[in-house]
């Protein structure tokens, strides 16, 4: 599992990482609002590459806020924040196996989106996902579809 602060790509820390740094009420003061790692679901339509880019078995974070996997099936998308408290996730790799991990409280989520460990008790929601002709792959914030749902490629 990554013990990187899931935070690192916005410069943020989480509340766990200014525990264990001992983070005085100063530095406290100066982070600015927002910056815990909270997330949103996504809400309209997001760029998330080419097909040729996403290989099976793979999860890939757009936007932040929204997750690309591909399996067997085909591409499905899902959102990237934690159902416990709003926290963005990163991508791990366990044994060859891409999962979400919740670097605020731990919750931990499978490629799929289903909860493998908590606090988190909901699964991720999932999103439609379009796929051009020439390959290019949007997902589509605002329409949420069932977990099982797949877009297949060619």
């Amino acid at each position: 599992m990554s013990n990187r602060d899931p935070n690192a790509r916005t410069g943020c820390l989480s509340r766990r990482g200014l525990l264990k740094g001992g983070a005085t009420g100063a530095a406290l003061a100066v982070l600015p609002l927002g910056c815990m790692g909270q997330g949103s679901p996504p809400s309209g339509p997001i760029s998330a590459g080419n097909v040729s880019d996403i290989a099976v078995g793979a999860l890939k974070v757009f936007d932040g806020d929204a997750v690309l996997g591909r399996d067997a099936n085909g591409l499905y998308a899902m959102s990237n924040v934690c159902t416990h408290a709003g926290c963005l996730m990163d991508v791990v790799t366990n044994s060859g196996q891409d999962s979400l991990s919740c670097g605020c409280h731990g919750s931990v989520f499978s490629a799929t989106g289903a909860v493998t460990r908590g606090p988190a008790q909901s699964p991720l929601t999932h999103y439609r996902v379009d796929v051009a002709a020439d390959g290019a792959i949007t997902i589509q914030g605002a329409d949420i579809v069932s977990s099982a749902t797949r877009t297949a490629v060619g």
